[in-house]
């Protein structure tokens, strides 16, 4: 287990305000209006959900999943679609493509993993990192594959795996990839992930 070094206590006060003086990089709870006020304060932040059925998990390499649109990156692509339709959306993507997308509030949760896993590289131990990331993406790879994955290099940012799922339900691929935690977010993938026995969070942000 991980020993607890440092705590506050409020007195019912809300604690988001000393989220940065303790230099959290992630804030994770279950009440959800902290978990708005800790993102509205540009802390990377979810709200946790238990997941229904036991799964087994590494106990050697710790696994995290992210969601691209809202999360990793800005909600620029779900304003489109909303506003103008998915075509319109997959033209939209393939004429910015050499444009990076905006960050998201959880993108400097995934560089602070990407400089702990640098640490293992150095060593030679890039098969063996005990920390791997996934991108598990609604969208279409055809339409969305390339400018994603320039944002992630002009951010100097790896992934580990991409998925571009096109749609598909992401709890099957969860099952096969059984990360410790995974970031969405809109609640129906919180709880498709939930029902298949992945740990979920949410991320309240972007018009989702």
């Amino acid at each position: 287990g991980l020993t607890i070094e440092r705590f506050c206590m409020t007195g019912g006060e809300s604690p988001i305000g000393y989220l940065t003086v303790y230099l959290v990089n992630l804030y994770l709870s279950a009440d959800s209006e902290k978990v708005q006020e800790a993102i509205e304060a540009g802390i990377a932040a979810a709200t946790m959900f238990t997941a229904n059925r036991d799964v087994v998990y590494s106990d050697t390499q710790l696994r995290v999943a992210f969601d691209g649109d809202e999360v990793l990156f800005s909600d620029e692509s779900e304003q489109i679609v909303k506003e103008q339709g998915l075509d319109r959306s997959f033209e939209h993507e393939q004429l910015n493509e050499n444009k990076p997308l905006a960050q998201g509030p959880l993108k400097g949760f995934l560089e602070d993993l990407g400089k702990l896993q640098k640490k293992f590289y150095a060593k030679n131990e890039r098969l063996n990192c005990p920390i791997r990331t996934f991108l598990v993406t609604a969208r279409s790879a055809a339409s969305s594959e390339a400018r994603v994955l320039k944002t992630l290099r002009s951010w100097g940012l790896e992934i580990d795996e991409a998925l571009f799922l096109e749609g598909a339900p992401k709890g099957p691929i969860l099952v096969k990839i059984r990360p410790h935690i995974f970031f969405d977010d809109q609640m129906f993938h919180i709880e498709g992930a939930q029902e298949l026995g992945t740990i979920a969070a949410h991320v309240p942000y972007g018009i989702a």
